[in-house]
Protein backbone atom coordinates (compact mmCIF):
# COMPACT_ATOMS: atom_id res chain seq x y z
CA UNK A 1 0.00 0.00 0.00
CA UNK A 2 1.00 3.82 -0.64
CA UNK A 3 1.81 6.00 2.60
CA UNK A 4 -0.67 8.01 3.84
CA UNK A 5 -2.32 10.42 2.14
CA UNK A 6 -1.14 8.80 -1.55
CA UNK A 7 -3.58 7.07 -3.69
CA UNK A 8 -2.14 4.43 -5.70
CA UNK A 9 -3.34 3.86 -9.14
CA UNK A 10 -2.94 0.35 -10.70
CA UNK A 11 -3.29 0.60 -14.49
CA UNK A 12 -3.72 -2.14 -17.36
CA UNK A 13 -5.38 -2.48 -20.53
CA UNK A 14 -6.59 -6.05 -22.32
CA UNK A 15 -6.17 -5.86 -25.96
CA UNK A 16 -7.82 -7.49 -29.00
CA UNK A 17 -5.67 -6.96 -31.95
CA UNK A 18 -7.97 -8.20 -34.72
CA UNK A 19 -10.56 -5.71 -33.56
CA UNK A 20 -7.89 -3.38 -32.79
CA UNK A 21 -9.90 -2.45 -29.92
CA UNK A 22 -8.34 -2.34 -26.14
CA UNK A 23 -10.08 -2.16 -22.71
CA UNK A 24 -8.37 -0.02 -19.98
CA UNK A 25 -8.63 -0.10 -16.20
CA UNK A 26 -7.90 1.56 -13.72
CA UNK A 27 -7.93 0.87 -9.69
CA UNK A 28 -7.32 3.42 -6.80
CA UNK A 29 -6.33 2.06 -3.47
CA UNK A 30 -5.54 4.11 -0.36
CA UNK A 31 -3.02 3.54 2.49
CA UNK A 32 -5.10 0.49 3.93
CA UNK A 33 -5.34 -1.37 0.86
CA UNK A 34 -8.82 -0.50 0.37
CA UNK A 35 -10.41 0.17 -3.27
CA UNK A 36 -11.22 3.61 -3.18
CA UNK A 37 -12.47 3.85 -7.20
CA UNK A 38 -12.01 1.86 -10.31
CA UNK A 39 -12.39 2.48 -14.11
CA UNK A 40 -12.68 0.56 -17.50
CA UNK A 41 -12.65 2.60 -20.55
CA UNK A 42 -12.77 1.08 -24.63
CA UNK A 43 -10.68 2.82 -26.84
CA UNK A 44 -11.47 2.18 -30.82
CA UNK A 45 -8.85 2.53 -33.19
CA UNK A 46 -5.18 1.45 -31.27
CA UNK A 47 -2.24 0.68 -32.92
CA UNK A 48 -1.17 -2.00 -30.84
CA UNK A 49 -0.56 -3.04 -26.89
CA UNK A 50 2.24 -1.18 -26.54
CA UNK A 51 -0.20 2.03 -27.58
CA UNK A 52 -3.07 0.31 -25.04
CA UNK A 53 -0.87 0.49 -22.14
CA UNK A 54 0.33 4.36 -22.61
CA UNK A 55 -3.75 4.72 -23.01
CA UNK A 56 -4.48 3.45 -19.74
CA UNK A 57 -1.62 4.92 -18.24
CA UNK A 58 -3.12 8.41 -19.57
CA UNK A 59 -6.70 6.88 -18.38
CA UNK A 60 -5.35 6.69 -14.96
CA UNK A 61 -4.23 10.33 -14.65
CA UNK A 62 -7.70 11.70 -16.75
CA UNK A 63 -9.32 8.78 -13.33
CA UNK A 64 -7.66 10.35 -10.18
CA UNK A 65 -8.51 13.89 -11.59
CA UNK A 66 -12.06 13.25 -11.69
CA UNK A 67 -11.92 11.73 -8.61
CA UNK A 68 -9.96 14.64 -6.92
CA UNK A 69 -6.98 12.63 -5.71
CA UNK A 70 -3.69 15.01 -5.21
CA UNK A 71 -0.68 12.71 -4.44
CA UNK A 72 -0.64 9.73 -6.39
CA UNK A 73 1.72 6.41 -7.00
CA UNK A 74 1.05 5.03 -10.63
CA UNK A 75 1.98 1.39 -11.26
CA UNK A 76 1.99 -0.41 -14.40
CA UNK A 77 2.97 -3.94 -15.63
CA UNK A 78 4.28 -1.71 -18.93
CA UNK A 79 8.29 -0.75 -18.22
CA UNK A 80 8.61 0.53 -21.78
CA UNK A 81 5.38 2.66 -21.09
CA UNK A 82 6.98 3.46 -17.72
CA UNK A 83 10.33 4.76 -19.15
CA UNK A 84 8.58 6.81 -21.67
CA UNK A 85 6.59 8.77 -19.13
CA UNK A 86 9.39 9.48 -16.80
CA UNK A 87 11.57 10.78 -20.03
CA UNK A 88 12.65 14.13 -19.69
CA UNK A 89 13.75 14.65 -23.10
CA UNK A 90 11.57 14.53 -26.21
CA UNK A 91 10.15 11.60 -26.94
CA UNK A 92 10.04 10.56 -30.60
CA UNK A 93 8.51 7.33 -30.62
CA UNK A 94 4.61 6.51 -31.45
CA UNK A 95 3.78 7.04 -28.10
CA UNK A 96 5.23 10.67 -28.04
CA UNK A 97 1.65 12.25 -28.06
CA UNK A 98 0.41 10.44 -25.43
CA UNK A 99 3.18 10.80 -23.14
CA UNK A 100 3.45 14.10 -23.72
CA UNK A 101 -0.30 14.71 -22.76
CA UNK A 102 0.92 12.61 -19.93
CA UNK A 103 3.59 15.21 -18.97
CA UNK A 104 0.87 17.74 -19.05
CA UNK A 105 -1.77 15.77 -17.02
CA UNK A 106 1.10 15.16 -14.31
CA UNK A 107 0.81 18.84 -13.55
CA UNK A 108 -2.10 18.75 -12.46
CA UNK A 109 -1.36 17.01 -9.32
CA UNK A 110 0.65 17.78 -6.07
CA UNK A 111 2.88 14.60 -6.08
CA UNK A 112 3.07 11.84 -8.97
CA UNK A 113 5.30 9.16 -8.95
CA UNK A 114 5.67 6.19 -11.28
CA UNK A 115 6.77 2.60 -10.86
CA UNK A 116 7.13 -0.26 -13.16
CA UNK A 117 5.78 -3.30 -11.20
CA UNK A 118 5.44 -7.12 -12.23
CA UNK A 119 2.19 -8.91 -13.57
CA UNK A 120 2.01 -10.43 -10.42
CA UNK A 121 2.22 -7.28 -8.36
CA UNK A 122 -0.45 -5.44 -10.85
CA UNK A 123 -2.63 -8.46 -10.98
CA UNK A 124 -5.99 -6.86 -9.53
CA UNK A 125 -5.56 -4.46 -12.76
CA UNK A 126 -5.53 -7.22 -15.63
CA UNK A 127 -8.09 -8.55 -13.74
CA UNK A 128 -10.44 -5.51 -13.58
CA UNK A 129 -9.29 -5.01 -17.79
CA UNK A 130 -10.47 -8.84 -18.35
CA UNK A 131 -14.04 -8.28 -16.65
CA UNK A 132 -14.36 -4.57 -18.23
CA UNK A 133 -13.56 -6.51 -21.83
CA UNK A 134 -16.19 -9.33 -20.71
CA UNK A 135 -18.56 -8.04 -19.55
CA UNK A 136 -18.24 -4.85 -21.83
CA UNK A 137 -18.93 -2.62 -18.88
CA UNK A 138 -16.83 0.82 -19.72
CA UNK A 139 -16.90 3.38 -16.81
CA UNK A 140 -16.43 4.00 -13.06
CA UNK A 141 -17.50 0.74 -11.12
CA UNK A 142 -19.17 2.95 -8.32
CA UNK A 143 -21.12 -0.10 -6.68
CA UNK A 144 -17.99 -1.71 -5.54
CA UNK A 145 -15.48 -3.96 -8.06
CA UNK A 146 -16.82 -7.62 -9.76
CA UNK A 147 -15.50 -10.68 -6.55
CA UNK A 148 -12.66 -11.70 -9.54
CA UNK A 149 -10.72 -7.97 -8.74
CA UNK A 150 -12.61 -8.27 -5.07
CA UNK A 151 -10.19 -11.43 -4.40
CA UNK A 152 -7.26 -10.64 -6.42
CA UNK A 153 -6.77 -6.80 -4.25
CA UNK A 154 -6.99 -9.39 -0.78
CA UNK A 155 -4.74 -11.46 -1.97
CA UNK A 156 -2.66 -8.76 -2.87
CA UNK A 157 -2.93 -7.41 1.05
CA UNK A 158 -2.45 -11.01 2.22
CA UNK A 159 1.31 -11.50 0.17
CA UNK A 160 1.87 -7.59 1.08
CA UNK A 161 1.67 -8.81 4.77
CA UNK A 162 3.40 -11.80 4.17
CA UNK A 163 6.42 -9.42 3.23
CA UNK A 164 6.56 -7.51 6.78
Amino acid sequence: PPDFGIIKLNFDASYIQEQKLAITAVLARDCRGEVVGADTYLLEDVGDAFVAEARACERALLFARMMGFRRLLVEGDSQSVIKHVQKKEVDRSILRPITYHIQRLHLLFDEVTYNFVPREVNSAAHVLALEGRSRRVCGNWVDGVPDSVRLAVENDWLLWNQRF
